[in-house]
């Protein structure tokens, strides 16, 4: 049960690159003005999928820690860096479901949700990091 975390993170992760490239695609048309392939409507789900899977997996990993070991912060960097990530997962997804609302352009909540997004995937590249590492010193010992 405790892999339950680190693979559905690291899940999360991959579909992030994938969702983070065409974000990059729509910051390149919309402010510097190149031509770029966007399918919004992809970008949209899959965006919400990485952000719940952030979410449940923080939540999962709070569970098993408390549950297998009794005590949150035992992994720290790791355990501090994920509660660091989630305000900026909630404003990427907020932001996120206000913009996939037609109501004109929003450049600046576009760009917020953007620089929230791509704050929250270098944390969890450093998650990935310090998660393999807790792995190899709580689960494989």
């Amino acid at each position: 049960m405790l892999w339950i975390h680190p693979l559905l993170q690291f899940a999360a992760l991959l579909l992030a690159v994938h969702v983070l490239l065409m974000g990059i695609n729509r910051f390149r048309f919309q402010h510097l003005k190149r031509k770029c392939a966007f399918n919004w409507k992809r970008h949209v789900l899959l965006g919400k999928w990485v952000a719940w899977m952030w979410l449940a997996g923080l939540v999962l990993g709070l569970y098993m820690a408390v549950h297998s070991w009794g005590a949150l912060g035992l992994t720290g960097p790791h355990y501090q860096i994920g509660l660091w990530m989630t305000p900026f997962i909630l404003v990427g997804l907020v932001t996120g479901f206000i913009l996939q609302k037609p109501s004109g352009k929003r450049p600046a909540m576009a760009l917020t949700h953007g620089a929230a997004n791509a704050i929250a995937f270098v944390l969890a590249l450093y998650q990935t990091w310090s998660g393999v590492e807790a792995v190899r010193l709580l689960l494989l010992d």
